[in-house]
């Protein structure tokens, strides 16, 4: 039988968290929170079941058969939760002055060849989503923005990317440098540059902004998500605690992702945000 393959990779375009993938030839078995499995069957003339679900607890609806056992039994002997990020090529909306990476756009593994760029905009959340809420923009009287917060983030993130917005893939390296690769309506000079690792922003966007509205903004949205970042396998150890504090305010959204933690800092405090998330019946 043929040994399985284990990775997780990013949900970009907009972000929306991270997703575990376990393949086999003719298999793939994905899950956003470590406990249902959607089962594709691939390379087969018809889906019969492309919305079959796995749970080790039984509650799914996969049948085991013989021809479903070896992806049914790859499951069951998965090495540890979360798995290794693998999406190592990256798509980076560039910004307009410097042409260093700004915002991320899109990932891929590393064996395959960079998709074709449909269009060079980041977005903070799927169309319709008014979810993020940002801190920094609820103020009181006229210092407070009427706009919804994503719209007034992605309006920034498109006003440093310049009118001429440019982005760039980049195969990242272990030591987390980059290689940049020819891409579609990118200045020739930047192609086959190197990269350092601290050009790079950590997690979805640039931090480092020259007016401190924008710097807070930029922090209201990755604490927004820091539950779904904190499933990163890559973080440094301050950003992640900095995550930590922002997760342990989102009990539910924290609860739903606790088998994907590669690492807790604040033990103790983090089991107290979880006991509170069960205490308001997450599930």
């Amino acid at each position: 039988m043929a040994e399985a393959r284990y990775y997780s990779l990013r949900r970009l375009s907009p972000y929306q968290g991270t997703a575990q993938v376990a393949e086999l030839p003719g298999f793939r078995a994905m899950s956003v929170d470590g406990e249902s499995w959607r089962v594709q069957f691939l390379n087969m003339r018809a889906r019969l079941s492309g919305n079959a679900i796995w749970r080790e607890d039984g509650r799914g609806n996969l049948i085991e058969t013989e021809h479903t056992r070896a992806i049914i039994e790859a499951l069951r002997a998965r090495p540890p939760l979360p798995f290794r990020l693998a999406d190592s090529l990256e798509l980076w909306l560039l910004d307009g002055r410097e042409q260093r990476p700004l915002a991320l756009l899109a990932s891929a593994l590393p064996e395959r060849s960079p998709p074709r760029i449909a269009a060079v905009r980041w977005a903070s959340s799927l169309e319709g989503n008014d979810g993020f809420f940002a801190p920094s923009l609820a103020g009181e009287g006229s210092h407070a923005s009427f706009i919804p917060h994503r719209d007034v983030l992605d309006r920034c993130v498109q006003r440093a990317a310049g009118a001429r917005a440019q982005a760039q893939w980049f195969r990242r390296a272990d030591d987390r440098s980059g290689t940049g690769l020819p891409t579609q309506g990118l200045d020739r000079s930047l192609a086959a540059r190197r990269l350092g690792a601290a050009e790079f922003p950590e997690l979805l966007l640039r931090e480092d902004w020259d007016r401190e509205d924008e710097r807070n903004l930029v922090a209201d949205y990755h604490a927004w998500h820091a539950p779904h970042l904190l499933t990163h396998t890559t973080l440094s150890d301050g950003v992640r605690e900095r995550l930590e504090d922002a997760a342990c305010g989102q009990v539910r959204k924290l609860y739903r992702v606790r088998r994907l933690l590669p690492k807790v800092l604040n033990e103790e405090r983090v089991r107290v945000a979880l006991v509170e998330a069960l205490i308001r019946g997450a599930s």
